[in-house]
């Protein structure tokens, strides 16, 4: 199914655009080599923290993008716009992540656990020297880096590389591509008004599954429903049953 191909399609116009005017340097994950892993949750203390990403006093937006289209996903590709970790000299930085997922398997029933699940990964990541600083909501990131973890080499490509190692963990899983962006809080407000209509989507989902509201007109996500074919076919069904 195609719920999310037309967020493909902004992400894609929004990369051109800063791929014109920033710096762009693209990787393939390195899934032989990993990076030390922790069992329990790992703590960061400020003294020991050198970067944090998406800090709020900055800029944040974070989300992930499924789809069952082979063109979208270029597999494995890491892509960094603006300084990657070790050329960060700010501690407080702005910072932009996008996950596109090419799945199989996909459908109107299963979305929306799948997209749940998948968007639990960054959540259940324990890498050492990396650690989220608060609890993903609203299409945001915060995390913290290492000063340890910077020094033994932490960066965009090994965190990329460990993400997507995570994915394809998952049997419906095909491929996997992460995008970091830490140019500006400019460049990452730019993002904002997509990761927060995948937001929109996905509590519409919700309350199709969870709390039907047979009404459109007193629906509070009827816009977003008019936008996307896939979400009112779905809502339709269900308010059949």
């Amino acid at each position: 199914m195609d719920l999310f191909d037309g967020f493909f399609d902004e992400v894609n116009q929004y990369l051109g655009e800063l791929n014109s005017q920033r710096l762009v340097r693209t990787s393939l994950a390195d899934l032989t080599s990993i990076w030390s892993r922790d069992t329990d949750d790992h703590v960061i203390f400020e003294s020991d923290t050198a970067i944090e990403l998406g800090h709020p006093r900055t800029e944040s937006s974070a989300f992930i993008l499924l789809t069952e289209s082979a063109s979208q996903v270029i597999d494995n590709r890491i892509t960094v716009i603006g300084p990657d970790l070790p050329e960060i000299r700010q501690k407080q930085v702005p910072f932009g992540k996008i996950t596109l997922l090419r799945c199989h398997g996909l459908t109107e029933d299963n979305i929306s656990e799948r997209y749940s699940e998948l968007d639990m990964v960054r959540i259940k990541l324990r890498m050492r020297d990396y650690m989220l600083r608060a609890t993903p909501q609203n299409m945001k990131e915060w995390s913290r880096v290492g000063k340890k973890g910077l020094k033994a080499g932490l960066s965009f490509q090994v965190l990329g590389s460990e993400l997507i190692r995570d994915y394809k963990k998952y049997e419906y899983v095909d491929a996997v591509e992460v995008i970091f962006i830490t140019s500006s809080a400019e460049d990452v407000r730019l993002l904002k008004p997509t990761g927060e209509k995948v937001a929109r989507v996905i509590d519409a989902l919700n309350k199709i599954f969870d709390d039907l509201d047979p009404d459109c007109t007193s629906c509070d996500f009827n816009d977003i429903c008019n936008e996307i074919d896939d979400l009112r076919k779905m809502h339709n069904k269900m308010a059949r049953k």
